[in-house]
């Protein structure tokens, strides 16, 4: 259903009858000025032409009033963008047949010259054609103006949603390959380490945990996503053991800042894929973390083969992606330093405002 609001729409938002009545000594009032000015400036022509001025205004709005009140709405005109033509008709319409009728009205009562014979008759059509054209323009204007209005909002908040949406699809990247890699960890340390498995179960849901929870929030604690991927590299440990080699620099005053949810995950896992799942002597994952004046500086950095940026390898790239994206949901200042060559590792750093500091929004 088409909810676009038209010409039609737009009367209906008029002022009641009652109101028609008290405002309409103010709509006289400039053509009252304009028509006395040209009658001849006297005071007699103003006052004249006032109460001219005001029987038009009354009938004219009146009229319109009750078109759009009840003529329209019998008439079932369709309320849509393509219905503008017949119901701007119809106004056009009832708008030169209420100017006759105020014409008419002012030869009985007011001025009995005012037609002044065939000429004046034709003189007044023009006359209310004119101003009829003329307001109806305006109307028309508006309509179209409102529309354009409601149109951008409408798109924004499509926009808004998708965006949303995509933001749910990157919170739920989970890939299966860890979910079994944890399994078989897990499995096999069921019958010689008892409390390591249970130690990995605990933590895996933990991870799942915080997976669903953060899907709700457009922000989370740092503290709280350091803790999410502090599991995740237990459970990497747990599978790779000492090939895996964790280093933390974090500094002390960040666990209140206000993070997106699983922004590092994806760095993470490709510092443990690259640099410790493809080489036998493993290798070494470090996070740093600190305040670099009113922003925070996050980095993740592995001595694997590193890659020349621009051309990464498939991981690399989705996971960099990913992170891009995570940062233009959450919109503000940011940016995503990529520091690597082959042979030497690499070095990604994420840079956000740290912002206030408080509960996950």
């Amino acid at each position: 259903m088409n909810t676009t609001e038209t010409p039609y729409a737009e009367t209906r938002k008029a002022p009641s009858f009652l109101g028609i009545l008290l405002y309409s000594p103010l709509w006289a009032v400039p053509f009252a000025l304009f028509f006395g000015f040209l009658s001849g400036g006297s005071l007699g022509h103003y006052i004249l032409s006032y109460k001219i001025s005001l029987l038009f205004t009354v009938v004219i709005r009146v009229t319109i009033y009750s078109t759009a009140r009840w003529l329209v709405p019998a008439l079932r005109v369709p309320q849509s963008d393509e219905a503008w033509l017949p119901i701007a008709a119809i106004y056009l319409a009832t708008s030169l047949l209420s100017t006759y009728v105020s014409a008419y009205l002012t030869q009985r009562f007011l001025l009995h010259e005012f037609f002044g014979g065939t000429r004046g008759i034709v003189a007044t059509g023009l006359f209310g054609l004119l101003f009829s054209l003329l307001f109806m323009g305006i109307i028309m204007a508006r309509h179209y103006y409102r529309t354009a209005v409601l149109r951008a909002a409408q798109v924004e908040r499509i926009r808004g949603e998708l965006a949303r949406a995509e933001l749910r699809a990157l919170r739920a990247q989970v890939h299966p390959h860890f979910l079994f890699n944890t399994l078989n960890s897990i499995a096999a340390l069921i019958g010689e380490n008892p409390p390591a498995a249970e130690d990995l179960v605990t933590r895996l849901g933990d991870v799942f945990r915080y997976s669903l929870t953060s899907a709700k929030h457009d922000h989370v604690r740092f503290a709280d996503e350091l803790e999410f991927v502090r599991n995740c590299l237990a459970i990497e440990q747990a599978r790779f053991g000492g090939r895996l080699r964790l280093e933390e620099v974090i500094a002390p005053d960040l666990d209140g800042i206000l993070v997106p949810p699983l922004l590092l995950q994806p760095l993470v896992e490709n510092a443990v894929r690259y640099a410790v799942s493809t080489r036998e002597e493993g290798g070494r994952v470090r996070i740093e973390a600190a305040r670099d004046g009113d922003r925070l500086r996050i980095t993740v950095a592995d001595d694997g083969p590193g890659f020349t940026p621009g051309t990464a390898p498939g991981g690399h790239g989705v996971g960099l992606e990913s992170v891009r994206e995570r940062l233009r949901f959450a919109g503000g200042v940011h940016a995503l330093e990529i520091d690597s060559r082959p042979g030497h590792g690499a070095r990604v750093t994420v840079v956000l405002p740290c912002g206030p500091a408080g509960a996950a929004s």
